[in-house]
């Protein structure tokens, strides 16, 4: 006997990979396998698959961010960010060698001013980021420009017309709120100058919207090019801006005074490479409403990191923003 796929219970729509089927259940309906033309456990798949890319994404951020963190206390950002991506491209170009044929470059032509649009939008963001973390503070600054997340899921209902169930959506909430109670001193705020609040928080702001509508946009083409090929071209134009921008305002491509630090640009580059690989890996083939929100958590990593490296305390705000993410982590994937 044929499998049976029992769907329509929970009033859901479902739609396969092939553009010839879809269908909408009110009632408790019963199909086979055969005559939706998938396997029923493939409806899940692409969640759970969502969930774990996103995890991956913010574990790699989370590592990348806090070692530019550093990094940019003694360099130049846009040094920092030259050398990042050179070395994450480096990593790149390893598996583009190896998976060459498989790749469809007469369309991905058809999208270079996609790709134009996403490097300067990223350009944008990671430079006033990294301007945010070199006189803010690495909890506040890092905590706004998370906020990504939110830009991104957002615009993925609105474009892609992506449903969330009520638990996903309270989970949205939790997440962006857990993650800016983890990063900001409540006491503080309210007792301290506005002036004082205002460090780091307009570069912040300014990353958000860099991120949210660039990955936004590497979401979209990820669902017609591959996981690989967006993340790779816009990395090499972002190399190409970076050159011209670093020649034009006459900045040194190696720091003089200090010694380069090979293996710290290294690290941040390759996280920050395995980040975006996971990421538009995860859109691919699931909801960047789901993959997006779960990467923009990488304030968790970031913070647990300045716990144990730099010895920062967790003040109360932080430790209940901190279970609202995992709470908020928890609940998308139910």
């Amino acid at each position: 006997m044929a499998r049976m796929c029992a769907l329509g219970a929970q009033g859901r729509e479902f739609k396969s990979r092939r553009p010839d089927i879809f269908f909408k259940c009110k009632g408790a309906s019963y199909y086979t396998e055969k005559q939706l033309g998938f396997s029923c456990a493939s409806l899940a798949a692409p969640t759970y698959m969502g969930i774990l890319m996103g995890l991956a994404s913010m574990t790699f951020w989370g590592i990348a961010i806090f070692l530019a963190a550093i990094a940019n206390r003694k360099f130049e950002n846009v040094v920092v960010l030259f050398w990042m991506q050179v070395f994450g491209f480096l990593l790149g170009i390893l598996y583009f060698f190896y998976s060459i044929n498989s790749l469809n470059f007469n369309l991905a032509t058809s999208y270079i001013p996609h790709f134009i649009a996403i490097a300067l939008l990223q350009l944008f963001a990671y430079l006033s980021f990294y301007a945010g973390l070199k006189k803010g503070q690495i909890s506040l600054v890092s905590s706004i420009g998370a906020s990504w997340g939110l830009l991104a899921a957002v615009l993925g209902i609105i474009f892609f017309k992506e449903t969330l169930r009520i638990n996903q959506f309270f989970a949205l909430i939790l997440i962006i709120a857990g993650i800016v109670i983890a990063s900001t001193n409540i006491k503080e705020i309210i007792r301290g100058r506005k002036i004082t609040l205002l460090i780091g928080v307009k570069e912040g702001l300014m990353a958000m919207v860099g991120w949210g509508v660039s990955l936004f946009l590497l979401a979209s083409l990820t669902k017609v090019l591959g996981w690989f090929l967006p993340a790779i071209l816009f990395r090499l134009l972002l190399l190409l801006f970076l050159t011209v921008y670093i020649i034009a305002v006459k900045k040194d491509f190696v720091p003089k005074k200090i010694k380069f630090p090979l293996w710290l640009f290294l690290f941040i580059g390759v996280f920050d490479m395995l980040a975006f690989f996971t990421f538009s890996f995860g859109t691919s083939g699931s909801y960047a409403s789901i993959v997006a929100p779960i990467g923009s958590a990488y304030v968790l990593v970031t913070i647990a990191l300045t716990q144990i490296f730099l010895k920062e305390k967790i003040k109360k705000n932080q430790a209940i923003g901190i279970f609202g993410i995992i709470m908020g982590l928890i609940l998308i994937s139910i």
